[in-house]
């Protein structure tokens, strides 16, 4: 498990809704850890967030504590951020219409490690990475990018279908990236969706992403995707420089 001296000190993002919790907090959570798997299960989630050649994955306890554990490691442990879980707040009642979190709703909240999780009813995930070390593709297809991480920090999420259309995507984005770029000083997200699934991409611009045009950048340059970028507040796009764009494959 992820150790407190290796990881930021136990807190929760709450925002009008929704408790947001570390997933090193998270991983100890029986409840959560069967969500997660659940949602690789699901093939409405998983052709959505995956594609319809992805197919569904059955991983039992301990596949899925490993699989979280990875993701600790790669990530909060090395830049101190990483996957949060998503649940639903029970000591809050929102009045019909407050389906947004604003950002005077955003809360950040000291956490006695996992016991106050106990009780949450967890819907999904969003994620914060360093695109630079976990997502770029082989060196052989694309140039490595030039950028600061803190300008290619991916984000990702995914949500039980059960929840679709009701807005916790949306507020748990943009209450993850507000804290991000507190935290590290982010001035960048990136993500990319499959070009079929328009769900994601609503929720993205929501968030103020925007398309990533070829001509200025490719970030994974994976067939059937779609790329996005958001500036933190107050942060314009620089001029572009020089295309960062796939390379030829070497020929044999």
């Amino acid at each position: 498990m992820a150790e407190e001296d290796s990881c930021t000190e136990g807190f929760a993002i709450q925002t009008s809704r929704l408790t947001i919790a570390p997933s090193y907090l998270a991983i100890l959570n029986p409840a959560y850890r069967k969500l997660y798997s659940s949602l690789h299960g699901t093939p409405k989630f998983t052709e959505m967030a995956f594609g319809p050649d992805w197919g569904i994955r059955y991983w039992d306890d301990e596949a899925i504590t490993s699989i979280i554990q990875r993701e600790i490691d790669a990530s909060w442990r090395v830049r101190g951020i990483g996957d949060f879980a998503v649940g639903l707040r029970r000591d809050t009642l929102v009045a019909p219409g407050k389906d947004r979190a604003e950002t005077q709703d955003l809360k950040v909240s000291e956490m006695d490690k996992a016991q106050e999780l106990q009780d949450a009813e967890w819907i999904g995930y969003v994620g914060v990475r360093d695109a630079t070390t976990t997502s770029m593709p082989w060196a052989g297809i694309h140039h490595p990018t030039s950028r600061p991480w803190t300008q290619m920090v991916e984000l990702r999420y995914g949500f039980h279908p059960d929840v679709w259309g009701k807005g916790y995507g949306t507020e748990a984005a943009k209450a993850v990236m507000l804290w991000c770029e507190k935290h590290i000083g982010a001035q960048r997200f990136v993500a990319e969706t499959e070009i079929a699934n328009v769900g994601s991409g609503k929720i993205l611009e929501k968030c103020g992403f925007e398309e990533i045009c070829e001509d200025l950048e490719v970030i994974w340059g994976l067939k059937g995707k779609k790329e996005w970028e958001r500036w933190a507040a107050g942060i314009t796009r620089p001029e572009p420089g020089p295309k960062i764009q796939p390379d030829p494959r070497p020929q044999s």
